[in-house]
């Protein structure tokens, strides 16, 4: 098989989508030893450094070709795979089978004048996106019934492949020692990860660690990710109660999720919920909401509170404080739902998918 791969964001996507590219692209090989790539990059300058990224991971570059996206239009292929969302470019034949991880570009929650310019582009790249689509490939079953109901994708059309987080297995706690003394953390901790944006919902879990901090119960939260605090204005007064990270290394992040009381993920919407399966993984524990896609990644192995209420987040995390054995119980749970997803699977899933790509473009 012959497979052209859109990869325009790779060299600036290190984690969520990236991740997901780059560790199927090594996977699928071990699958389909005839498998033969090509991949594009944004431009010829971005070659380079796709080609340095590329060649870290086993079972890529012996079968690739690097090329800039202007090319693709000359290209023959069985199938284009777009791992990011979006058909951009197209090759000269092939079938066309996009990665649609969610919605949220053309759902954002927010309501600046600007957010609706750019939710109205997101809704027309969708609709063109999925009307060249020959198969369509999303991660839950959530976001494929999204799919269906917003843009009336045939069920038959789309295949539902779940991430996974191989990557977290191999947890040293110690590998953070140094973080958490620099954080002046000695003891128990929340751990919360990702972007600010208003849909990851740390405005619930603030006022959570608030409610838990009048009775006097607050303990440290450490939050990974971008600098800059949503819902912290410049000047404002930051709670004794919050320390932030910054960006941390896989490695360290897997650290913090097993040595963690427990990740807090609040998120209002998700395309999977990537953190929740790699806190998991890593052996940790996680509380999460009950919103979008996030029951179905942690099914019976998490606490969960309705997104909105602050107070019966704040109790899940008594519970755990109070409760030594729920916190063993659910490191065992985790460890039973995280063995449900792998890599590999999602590689065997995400080729079966494109072979129903093409299998449609050969339909008379």
């Amino acid at each position: 098989m012959h497979l052209a791969v859109e990869a325009v964001s790779l060299t600036r996507n290190l984690r969520g989508m990236g991740r997901y590219a780059r560790r199927l692209l090594s996977e699928m090989p071990a699958l389909r030893p005839e498998l033969r790539y090509t991949i594009f990059a944004r431009n010829a300058a971005d070659v380079p450094p796709l080609q340095e990224q590329l060649a870290a991971l086993p079972r890529i570059m012996e079968r690739a070709t690097i090329l800039p996206a202007g090319e693709m239009s000359r290209v023959h292929c069985d199938a284009a795979w777009y791992p990011c969302n979006f058909v951009t470019h197209r090759p000269l034949s092939g079938a066309i089978v996009p990665t649609v991880h969610d919605l949220f570009p053309m759902l954002q929650l927010d309501g600046r004048w600007w957010k609706y310019y750019k939710r109205t582009r997101a809704r027309i790249r969708y609709g063109r996106t999925l009307s060249a689509a020959d198969h369509v490939i999303t991660g839950a079953t959530k976001a494929a019934a999204e799919l269906r109901a917003t843009f009336g994708v045939p069920a038959g059309c789309i295949s539902v492949v779940p991430h996974a987080a191989d990557d977290f297995r191999t947890a040293d706690a110690s590998l953070v020692d140094a973080l958490l003394a620099r954080l002046d953390v000695c003891g128990p901790f929340l751990l919360a990860v990702g972007s600010q944006e208003p849909r990851k919902n740390l405005g619930v879990l603030y006022a959570a660690m608030q409610w838990l901090e009048a009775r006097g119960r607050a303990i440290p939260l450490v939050l990974c990710g971008p600098r800059g605090i949503h819902g912290f204005k410049p000047g404002d007064a930051v709670p004794r109660w919050l320390r932030h990270a910054g960006f941390v290394s896989d490695a360290e992040l897997a650290a913090l999720y097993a040595r963690a009381t427990a990740l807090v993920f609040p998120s209002r919407y998700e395309g999977f919920g990537l953190p929740v399966l790699e806190a998991m993984t890593a052996g940790g524990v996680v509380i999460c909401s009950d919103a979008s896609t996030m029951p179905e990644v942690g099914g019976d192995a998490v606490l969960y509170f309705p997104p909105d209420d602050a107070e019966t987040l704040a109790a899940q995390v008594l519970r755990l404080l109070d409760d030594d054995q729920l916190h063993g119980t659910l490191v065992r749970a985790g460890a039973m739902q995280a063995a449900h997803y792998s890599w590999q699977r999602s590689a065997r899933g995400t080729l079966e998918a494109i072979d129903r790509g093409i299998l449609a473009t050969r339909r008379p």
